[in-house]
């Protein structure tokens, strides 16, 4: 079948609408009111505790089965990961899920509203990759963990009542750039096969030219906070390594994958493109626009956004369905 919006020759073009809806309208003008700085323009340390702080003051994350922090080594590294267990013991899905942040800012604590309420939602395992942050661990760190904890959560699948054959890739963002390079580098070592990816508005393009639209002039995310990303994570001659800008990567052998886009968000072009590169590439791609949804959308509470909810049931289904 062929997507809504694609034309014949599979190519695919955004029109991105003038408004957000209500809600978001409702929350960015909050946070223009408020006069807050944006990400770049705080620092590195500003930028991280910003965002903690925003995390800590939201509403909490469901009950879930359990909990337990662990460490994954990978040669002479290791990185953190918290497991979130259902509250229906059965052999279902694992997600291995990578936060946002540009690189540079997110953490587990920051996603542990998010991931509770995708483990309830999906009633899977959940394995939150607390991964290495830019500019201390300039790519490709965050990748080589990345690939490394796909690999690790498979092989702890069973002990944690998960199918280690049922793995799942999600990533948002930052995260989902780097989720993708996993998925493809395993795919193409022939190791860890994962049974589906799902991005969310993922970064692909190897620069952050402006992105040419209105929204690229506001919270929660701006050209200058793109830019200023991007330079934090990876040295100017390197952004054209495909582990870096997923969109000129060989993306043949993938497999199916789920990718979400907010209309109002300035780097939706790029998952567009990253679509249209994986069905050029045989990869079944199941794509879904959210019209008058700002970046970042998908992990906010349905309390503050309410179509995170139809956006994490979305994702619950396509989890369930791989």
């Amino acid at each position: 079948m062929t997507p809504e919006g694609t034309s014949s020759d599979h190519s695919v073009s955004l029109s991105l609408p003038g408004w957000r809806d209500a809600d978001a309208e409702a929350l960015v003008s909050q946070i223009r009111a408020g006069g807050q700085p944006a990400l770049s323009e705080r620092g590195v340390d500003g930028a991280r505790a910003y965002l903690e702080e925003r995390a800590a003051a939201g509403p909490p994350g469901p009950e879930v089965g359990w909990v337990r922090d662990e460490m994954v080594s990978y040669g002479a590294e290791s990185v953190p990961v918290r497991v979130y267990g259902p509250t229906v013991e059965s052999s279902g899905p694992i997600v291995v899920y990578f936060h946002g942040g540009g690189w540079v800012v997110g953490s587990v604590a920051a996603s542990d509203a998010f991931c509770r309420r995708l483990c309830r939602a999906a009633q899977c395992v959940v394995v939150s990759v607390d991964y290495p942050l830019a500019p201390e661990h300039p790519f490709p760190a965050a990748v080589e963990s990345a690939t490394s904890a796909v690999e690790w959560s498979a092989s702890q699948a069973a002990a944690w009542g998960a199918d280690p054959q049922w793995v799942v890739v999600l990533g948002d963002s930052a995260g989902g750039n780097i989720g993708t390079v996993a998925v493809r580098r395993l795919s193409a070592a022939g190791m860890t096969a994962v049974r589906r990816q799902i991005l969310a508005y993922p970064g692909t393009s190897p620069d952050r030219a402006s992105s040419g639209g209105h929204f690229g002039h506001e919270w929660p995310l701006t050209d200058s906070d793109r830019s200023w990303f991007k330079a934090q994570y990876v040295a100017e001659d390197l952004r054209a390594d495909p582990d870096v800008a997923p969109l000129l990567a060989d993306l043949r052998g993938l497999p199916p994958t789920t990718i979400l886009l907010g209309g109002c968000d300035p780097i939706a072009v790029e998952g567009l493109a990253y679509a249209n590169r994986l069905w050029d590439a045989g990869v079944s791609v199941d794509l879904h626009f959210f019209s008058g949804q700002v970046h970042g959308f998908l992990t906010f509470d349905e309390s503050i956004l309410p179509r995170s909810r139809e956006a994490l049931g979305l994702i619950a289904n396509a989890i369930r369905n791989s």
